[in-house]
């Protein structure tokens, strides 16, 4: 029987390249059909991102950013006049807290003048007709609506007068005469023809000052809390870390306040505490646009 003929290289390397052929067209085949995973494209220098489709997520508010440089607050204590160891605790501060005074008091003069020598910018605190009125009395000096032009505009004046050094105005009560375009008209003219400024108590919510006083051109802030509606030292404390959110969240706030015992006990603490926190007391006319 004769030998069978054995192969040689060429047949070898033939059957080599079959087989790499064949491997080649199987992983072809694959991949059309997805099954064999292939790792991304590294991102080229300068080139654009592909988007990608997903589903839609939910749309969140994107939280307001907080002003750039530190927080500032301004606080005023209102109800000056007659309370003279207020007056003297408010001067011994050394932040620049402003005293708002009340006219037509036996004290208003001297109480102004004290917080003047001690640096502190002093407001006259004009008491403003209040929802009851007159079973809910202001005191003396103050400006109703039942006056004319005339009349508000001398109360303004006799105001002015009995509070020496005076470079603002604010409103004592006055949730119904701040809500009167007329009477307001008249006193943020009278505040305008000397140069001063006014802080808006917001003693109501229907109070026309701020949009009025944008129309004349005259300078003027609003309050923002109100530091001892409660005059316990827990809730004045609160107030003021609110005073201080605040002013973090808009870049500045202003407080008010009142001569009682417990609110000037947290100022005096408190307030040398705030510029380690990044918080500055400024004086009430540096926030007054």
């Amino acid at each position: 029987m004769p030998a069978r003929p054995r192969r040689g290289p060429r047949a070898t390397l033939l059957l080599l390249i079959l087989l790499v052929l064949a491997a080649g067209l199987l992983y072809l085949a694959k991949r059309r059909e997805g099954e064999v995973a292939r790792p991304a494209p590294a991102p080229q220098p300068g080139a654009a991102t592909p988007r990608v489709p997903r589903r839609r997520a939910a749309v969140r508010r994107t939280p307001t950013a907080t002003p750039p440089g530190p927080a500032r607050i301004a606080i005023v204590v209102d109800d000056l006049g007659n309370d003279f160891e207020a007056v003297r605790r408010l001067a011994g501060l050394e932040e620049p807290v402003a005293g708002a005074v009340l006219p037509g008091l036996p004290g208003s003069a001297q109480a102004a003048r004290a917080l003047q020598r001690a640096g502190k910018e002093v407001i006259l605190h004009l008491p403003m007709e209040p929802r009851g009125y007159p079973e809910v009395r202001p005191g003396p000096g103050v400006v109703v609506r039942a006056q004319s032009a005339e009349e508000i505009a001398e109360t303004v004046t006799r105001g002015l007068a009995s509070v020496p050094g005076a470079i603002g105005v604010n409103n004592h009560m006055g949730s119904a005469a701040t809500a009167d375009s007329r009477v307001m008209r008249v006193v943020l003219e009278q505040v305008a023809e000397r140069g001063l400024f006014f802080l808006d108590s917001r003693t109501t919510e229907q109070t026309v000052a701020g949009p009025l006083a944008r129309e004349l051109g005259v300078r003027s802030a609003s309050r923002q809390v109100f530091l001892d509606r409660l005059a316990t030292e827990p809730a004045v404390r609160l107030a003021l870390e609110e005073l201080v959110r605040r002013a973090r969240r808009e870049g500045f706030a202003i407080g008010v306040g009142h001569p009682y015992g417990v609110t000037l006990d947290v100022l005096e603490r408190e307030l040398p505490r705030l510029a380690a926190k990044g918080v500055r007391v400024v004086p009430l006319s540096e926030l007054v646009r």
